[in-house]
């Protein structure tokens, strides 16, 4: 004899979630990955299966996101990943009982405490916080305490040390990303290192999904206005693939920080390169600083550029960039096909679109199912050039200024910052 069921249909049955799981990681975790896990753990107690890229899809983000999402979750010990093979983004994800791991951690610290109870007070050298930490806390959280007390240049108090742990355990930061936020406070910012001052930046990072120094050290080099100088200083000399090191850093900061030199100068000593076959940092160091002696470069005593020189310089800048969105549109339309005739679809939808919209029909089925539509093709658009290891906006507009657009001028009339730096 068999007992059964009716099979359920997947939206009408109830997903199960252990209270474990909403008091103690859902509150700090990030919405969307309290998402992801939420979706995955509906189609596992369904008995179907699911897919990063569906899940992606199903949630309107990247699968880059959905990924950090299981690597979050994998640092809380919630789930196990299993590699099928050299793909690292090839795996199966297990659910974790969440009773389990608790009572597990439970034991662990129970055995912890007995064996710190019997060592007794054999190194009498050590204070009450030492003791509390070593029964406490991990090696790794031991040693990323006492690198962070050697940044501040002092002992970190009880409620600083339950900061820093959250930040590297809750949050799953990795050690060196932390150690960084102390840096730029300390260093870049000359900012008091405070808990809340660190943790702003911390928790910055953390909604950008930047747990590992990897990951940070690439967005600060693309976002940080000191690297993209380095950035285009590198290109201008033809150093491709590569990022600086710290003496050339060193090098270059000295043409910013000490000669007050601005871009423009910099990138016209590198001209001098042209018709050399290996190009240094040290070699244009020495050309600027043979202007600087000379006195054939001061902050003050550039001739200003006329206007007209500046509209013109726009315009090249404006006519460049164009014609990089249309290599761009035309090698992607080449290699995939499907995204040009998306881009023709959402060119006939989105006028019909606005003719809905003046009419006053935007609570229409029509409107809204063309919104649908519409979406859903801007996301097999990402997904496309995603899978082809491109970034979403691949294809949008360039700007060299995102600020004015490369126009000079914000849409209130003022200068924006780019025309009152080419002005200087």
């Amino acid at each position: 004899m068999k007992i059964f069921t009716s099979k359920q249909n997947l939206y009408l049955s109830n997903t199960e979630v252990e209270n474990l799981f909403i008091s103690e990681y859902m509150i700090p975790a990030d919405g969307l990955y309290v998402k992801v896990w939420l979706l995955a753990k509906m189609y596992l107690e369904s008995g179907a299966s699911i897919s990063n890229e569906s899940i992606a899809r199903y949630l309107g983000t990247s699968k880059a996101q959905v990924l950090d999402a299981w690597h979050y979750w994998e640092t809380k010990g919630v789930v196990h990943k299993h590699v099928n093979g050299p793909d690292p983004e090839d795996f199966d994800v297990e659910f974790v009982c969440l009773k389990e791991l608790m009572f597990a951690g439970e034991r662990k610290t129970a055995e912890n405490s007995e064996a710190a109870a019997l060592k007794g007070s054999e190194d009498d050298s050590d204070s009450p916080l030492d003791e509390l930490n070593r029964v406490t806390y991990s090696p790794a959280l031991l040693d990323l305490f006492s690198k962070v007390e050697q940044k501040v240049n002092r002992t970190l108090n009880s409620s600083e040390i339950k900061e820093v742990s959250v930040w590297h355990d809750e949050m799953g930061l990795t050690s060196d990303v932390i150690l960084k936020a102390y840096d730029i406070c300390i260093n870049e910012r000359k900012k008091k290192p405070t808990k809340s001052y660190v943790g702003s930046i911390v928790k910055s990072w953390y909604k950008k999904g930047l747990f590992d120094k990897e990951k940070l050290d690439t967005y600060l080099y693309e976002h940080d206005k000191r690297h993209n100088y380095y950035k285009r200083i590198f290109r201008a000399l033809g150093f491709v693939g590569r990022f600086p090191t710290e003496e050339e850093q060193r090098i270059m900061d000295s043409w910013f920080d000490e000669y007050n030199l601005d871009i423009s100068t910099i990138l016209e000593a590198c001209k001098k390169t042209s018709g050399i076959s290996n190009p240094s940092i040290n070699y244009i160091n020495a050309i600027l600083k043979s202007w600087h002696d000379e006195g054939k470069i001061t902050a003050s005593g550039k001739p200003q550029p006329t206007m007209s020189q500046i509209k013109k310089l726009y315009e090249e800048i404006r006519a460049a960039n164009q014609s990089e969105e249309e290599s761009r549109k035309k090698q992607v339309y080449s290699d995939i096909p499907r995204i040009e005739e998306i881009d023709r679809e959402l060119a006939e939808l989105n006028p019909k679109r606005i003719q809905l919209l003046v009419s006053g029909q935007k609570k229409s089925s029509i409107y809204s199912s063309m919104e649908t539509e519409m979406k859903n093709l801007r996301l097999e658009k990402q997904h496309l050039l995603e899978n082809a290891g491109l970034s979403a906006d691949y294809l949008s507009p360039i700007y060299t200024c995102k600020v004015c657009k490369d126009t000079g001028f914000l849409e209130n009339g003022e200068k924006c910052v780019c025309l009152a730096e080419k002005l200087l």
